[in-house]
């Protein structure tokens, strides 16, 4: 094979799931001893790409291969055999085996009786460990390990199947300035031995240090391939976003607004996010920005006592409050609507009326038995508010497509009657019509005075329903918008800081 040869070639992939496509035409190559980026904002397909690189998902259409040669990558094995290896971005190491047995998890050295031979593991770790001049011991436990040795250890993991072309998803999402100085020597340090580099990140800056070409996805496709020295974080902003702005499906309505019913001063937790402020009013819909690993939903989460916050202080009506726990938060009017459905915000098994009266079972039961006709007509008058496609109560919510059962949800909330809504991703995965829809439901919860707090990936429909918008990148509050003030690229930059 020529030296100038691609490792690996990408070629016309198309992928499409029902509504949606995901991928079109897309196309790019590595080269040996090349870093080549992929950047884009959430959605434009760079997931579902790696999914396909690394044998998760079949594409449509379209081939990869491997030094010119077609290969097809039916599950991870089969990546790792044609020394394809990914990095990643949520860590998904055993934090009860050594830093040794994560390396060669499934490749263990056996003895000649067949069982793992731990002092050779230990010795095939460290020669792995030395290949990136980072000293640490095989021995030790990983969940005794710092963020960053753990990262690490996941780099090490990728090396240890011998990978030509090694694939890092997002891999600074979760480490400071320090770390990820130290993640981009051990990159370059691989780059240096010939391997190909496939890097993915959402941090621009970062992209212009270590990259040596730029591809820039949008909406599926890709927009441009640039080497490093025509790029810059202007440019690829530019090519990210677009010149055009999508038209708002939903008009803004100005309200009157009220008192602040929920404020966060300067609060933190450890490893996620720091100093952050906020307040909203009641009628007030506040946006939070930011791109992959911001830390902006681990923030919605302490608000709403699933995640502890060691500084600052959250306060309800001017009130000081400190949540040990969800049911405390709910307690204190504060409602939840988690971007995953599916595993949090609904029980799929049970009927469309269950789950809509699981907020206030102790409001609806009287003397353990549930008065159901108290809950039927509850629940069918904000089905019918909410225009939700539903056969019947009795329908199980698993049935239900993704519009309807996010509209589930909504009324779940809505019939708990409490003040300030928590709302994550309300219209992920969900069609183009009933999206207007649930974003109509959002302002009348404003329009009734709820104190509305909402993360989105969909940059352009947080611009269309907010009030104000915060961004927050690295666990950090990095600008904050007023309406007039909203303006795709202005957010964009401060994500990226």
């Amino acid at each position: 094979m020529p030296a100038d040869a691609p490792l690996l070639e990408v070629h016309a992939i198309r992928k499409s799931f029902p509504g949606v496509v995901a991928l079109a035409d897309v196309s790019f190559d590595v080269l040996p001893g090349e870093v080549h980026a992929l950047v884009g904002e959430n959605g434009a397909g760079k997931s579902t790409l790696l999914a396909i690189m690394n044998g998760l998902q079949a594409p449509d259409s379209g081939e990869i291969r491997r030094e010119g040669r077609p290969i097809q990558l039916r599950n991870p094995s089969v990546a790792r055999a044609n020394r394809l290896a990914l990095v990643h971005q949520e860590l998904v190491l055993c934090p009860n085996l050594t830093v040794a047995e994560n390396i060669l998890l499934g490749q263990e050295p056996k003895s000649r009786f067949g069982r793992s031979d731990r002092k050779a593991m230990h010795q095939a770790a460290r020669r792995i460990l030395e290949t990136i001049h980072v000293d640490l011991d095989p021995a030790r436990l990983t969940g005794e390990l710092s963020l960053n040795e753990q990262q690490i250890v996941e780099i090490c993991r990728a090396l240890a199947s011998n990978p030509e072309v090694l694939v890092f998803d997002e891999p600074t999402a979760s480490l400071n300035d320090d770390q990820v100085g130290h993640l981009l020597a051990i990159i370059r340090k691989l780059r240096s031995k010939g391997l190909g580099i496939v890097y993915v990140s959402h941090r621009l800056s970062e992209v212009l240090d270590i990259a040596d070409r730029i591809t820039v996805l949008r909406d599926g496709r890709v927009i441009e391939t640039l080497e490093a020295g025509q790029a810059s974080e202007a440019r690829l902003i530019k090519l990210m976003v677009g010149r055009d702005q999508v038209p708002s499906q939903i008009a803004h309505a100005a309200r009157q607004l009220g008192d602040v019913m929920l404020e966060a001063k300067s609060i933190g937790a450890d490893g996620l996010f720091d100093d952050v402020s906020l307040a909203i009013r009641s009628g007030e819909i506040l946006g939070i920005a930011g791109l992959l690993g911001c830390q902006r939903e681990a923030v919605v989460r302490a608000l709403f006592g699933s995640q502890p916050i060691t500084r600052g202080e959250i306060c309800v009506q001017q009130r000081p409050r400190k949540f040990r726990s969800p049911g405390e938060a709910i307690k204190a009017g504060l409602g939840f609507l988690p971007a995953d459905r599916k595993r949090e915000g609904l029980v799929l098994p049970m009927s469309v009326g269950d789950n809509i009266a699981l907020t206030l079972l102790s409001r609806l039961a009287s003397f353990g038995f549930m008065r159901a006709g108290r809950r039927n007509r509850l629940a069918q008058d904000l089905i019918r508010t909410l225009a939700a496609k539903v056969s019947g109560l009795a329908q199980p919510a698993v049935e239900l497509s993704g519009g309807n059962q996010q509209k589930i949800v909504i009324a779940k909330w809505i019939a708990r009657g409490g003040d300030i809504f928590l709302i994550e991703d309300p219209t992920r995965g969900v069609d183009v019509g009933a999206k207007p829809q649930i974003w109509r439901a959002v302002h009348e919860l404003a329009g009734k005075g709820k104190a509305i707090l909402l993360v989105t990936s969909e940059l352009q429909e947080l611009m269309d329903v907010s009030d104000r918008i915060i961004v927050m990148s690295r666990g950090r509050v990095t600008g904050h918008f007023t309406r007039p003030e909203f303006s795709v690229e202005s957010i964009a930059r401060c994500a990226v800081q």
